[in-house]
């Protein structure tokens, strides 16, 4: 269970899904963080008509309806008045504009009374309109001298009925009726009220979740596995600076058009495109961050900049000529100089830093890019041959004239090490064909001894001496025979000239046969063996060169283990390997270091007193090798420890 968790911790769709939460929770909480910003007055009023839309709307209508009644009265009136053509006109206009407005209102009443004539004026057709109007919560009065009023307008009101006997009462008559903008206003406003605490809710969760999930980025950005090295993705690769650059460029152009597009009143389709220009924003940034964290993980961010590869290469490297300070120092100069331009040139600098500064900024890195374009593909030459790939081929067309050098000394580094490396490969065959040609040749006189010794067991010599000699003979006979045989499979082991044919192999049930077959050479040895193993752990392996592995290395704790001492053999395995490991304690003291125990002919037994040949761990290794499997020696004092990991074995 905790490995499963481990590898979705670490998998791309976790990541993945990840930064789709961070990007839509930002959204999220700077569209919630709006909405709460833009309606702040409307959600914290208790009651639609302590609005400040409501009072606007409301006073609005009361000085219109004094204007109309009191200052403008009629048409006949407005043209006998003596004044100016174009005043005449204007006044006719606004009398037919305040007429439609008053007569579209719905739920706004007002009654104007002269309290010389006692001539009431109202728009509302109740007997006692004034009484009527005075019972609304929203009332308010105005007179020449005073008002009781905390609606808005109310000082333009009163100089409107200065030196008139008028007054005027006006409310909002309550409930409301659909039909006008108090009406639409008020449900506006409970839909508003209704939904802020939904969307406060939603601004807290959508905070929350953003941080979590980009802390989840930032700790596991990079990584595959625990404590592995950090993986850069492709958009890792531009220079950091040029990358800094171009999101700044991003972000300078967003908020330019979003300036734009808003100094208007923005409709539904540009709020739209400003709110997809926002989203395009946050993926920028969101992917610039998570790349400098890798980066910074890897310690190259600073490494990883155009400014500091050009200055190494200048300062470092002799593939830049001295005509290259000149053109960098060039294009700073023109920069300043666009840049001074675009500051003296007040409302037209935008359009000169879009369409000229911007450009010409894009196009030098573009270049500049192009050309060291060619230096990346040198460094990924220079990565792959020191891999082992000696045959990569790098392109010379598509290497710039400044690392035209550069690139020829690579290739012939390659050329050098190419033939190298097929000398060594000569050498390494000659060695082991002479090994084997000489092993054959030493096979062929030992078989006719074998067999004279054999002739000889069956004559009756009637000499116990002679009885003696032969049996050393047939001993030794039979030792050398087993050294030849091993030193020929050692020798194609190595040549990986052996035919491997992978199968399923228990490799529990392999080491058990093994030690049951050992048994009695373990016994005679004086060893207690304790075998620690798995329910079930099957690999990938050749089974016979298996066998050969465990028979050796079970021939190695016989012949070289301390006597009345324990061996722990542990089958086990790991996320990839079935693991098989093998302690025992050494007889004789262990001087060597782990790697000469797998060189042919050493053995622990420095003396040579043993029957071991020297060749038993090196053919193991060799076998474990050709199998795609690992092979490891550990000595802590007179303790041995070997570790034989072989590929498991996968069901398809």
């Amino acid at each position: 269970m905790d490995t499963k968790l481990r590898s979705i911790k670490y998998s791309t769709g976790a990541k993945v899904a990840a930064f789709l939460i961070v990007w839509l929770c930002v959204m999220s909480a700077v569209g919630s963080a709006v909405f709460l910003l833009y309606h702040h007055e409307t959600i914290n009023c208790k009651s639609y008509f302590d609005t400040y839309k409501f009072k606007n709307e409301f006073s609005t209508l009361v000085s219109n309806a004094v204007e109309y009644n009191v200052k403008l009265k009629s048409e006949a009136n407005i043209r006998s008045s003596g004044d100016a053509e174009d005043v005449i006109k204007s006044n006719l206009q606004r009398y037919s504009l305040i007429k439609n407005k008053l007569s579209g209102s719905v739920n706004f009443a007002y009654c104007l009374k002269n309290t010389s004539t006692g001539e009431i004026v109202s728009n509302i057709k109740a007997e006692n309109a004034p009484a009527l109007i005075q019972k609304q919560p929203s009332v308010v009065y105005y007179d020449q001298w005073a008002y009781n009023s905390n609606h808005p307008f109310g000082t333009g009101i009163t100089q409107m009925l200065a030196d008139t006997p008028y007054q005027i009462y006006a409310a909002v008559i309550e409930p409301l009726k659909p039909g006008d903008v108090f009406y639409d206003d008020f449900m506006s406003y409970f839909e508003i009220k209704s939904l802020a605490n939904n969307i406060t809710i939603l601004l807290i969760a959508s905070i929350i979740l953003t941080v979590l999930a980009f802390t989840y980025l930032i700790i596991f950005t990079g990584r595959r596995e625990p404590g592995g090295e950090i993986n850069l993705s492709f958009i890792d690769r531009l220079y950091t600076d040029v990358y800094s650059t171009l999101v700044f460029f991003a972000a300078i152009i967003s908020i330019a058009v979003v300036a734009h597009i808003s100094y208007s009143s923005p409709g539904q389709v540009e709020t739209i495109v400003i709110a997809l220009i926002f989203g395009i924003d946050v993926l920028i940034g969101l992917s610039y961050v998570l790349s400098m964290i890798r980066q910074i993980k890897c310690g190259q961010i600073f490494r990883n900049t155009l400014i500091y590869k050009i200055f190494e290469l200048c300062f470092n490297g002799k593939t830049f000529k001295a005509w290259t300070l000149l053109l960098l120092s060039g294009y700073g100069l023109v920069n300043g100089i666009l840049f001074a331009i675009t500051a003296a040139s007040g409302d037209g600098g935008f359009f000169i830093f879009v369409f000229l500064v911007i450009p010409f900024n894009v196009a030098a890195i573009y270049f500049t890019a192009k050309a060291l374009l060619s230096l990346s593909q040198i460094m990924e030459a220079a990565k792959e041959i020191s891999a082992g790939n000696l045959e990569y081929a790098l392109d010379n067309s598509k290497i710039s004239v400044a690392f035209s050098a550069f690139a020829k000394d690579i290739q012939s580094i390659q050329g050098g090490l190419k033939k190298a490396v097929a000398e060594a490969i000569k050498g390494e065959r000659m060695k082991t064909d002479l090994i084997a040609n000489v092993s054959h040749d030493l096979k062929t006189p030992l078989t006719s001894v074998i067999n004279y010794v054999d002739l000889l067991k069956q004559e009756d010599l009637n000499n116990e001496k002679a009885g003696q000699y032969i049996g050393i003979l047939e001993e030794k006979s039979a030792r050398l025979k087993q050294l030849i045989e091993d030193l020929i499979e050692a020798s194609k082991a190595s040549s990986g000239n052996l035919n491997v044919s992978t199968e399923k192999v228990d490799l529990h049930e392999l080491v058990m046969q093994a030690c049951g077959e050992y048994e009695e050479k373990i016994n005679k040895a004086e060893l207690d063996v304790h075998i620690a193993a798995d329910e079930e752990v099957s690999i990938t392996a050749d089974g016979i060169h298996m066998w050969r592995i465990v028979e050796n290395l079970l021939s190695n704790v016989v012949k070289y283990s301390l006597p009345h001492t324990r061996v722990y053999i542990n089958v086990a395995k790991s996320e990839s390997y079935g693991l098989l490991i093998v302690k025992n304690i050494s007889a004789t003291p262990l001087d060597l270091r782990p790697e000469q125990l797998t060189e042919r002919f050493v053995r622990g037994d420095e003396s040579r007193t043993t029957e071991g040949s020297g060749l038993g761990l090196s053919i193991a290794q060799s076998l474990t090798n050709i199998q795609g499997g690992r092979f490891k020696i550990e000595i802590d004092g007179d303790l041995f420890k070997v570790t034989v990991e072989i590929p498991l074995w996968e069901e398809i």
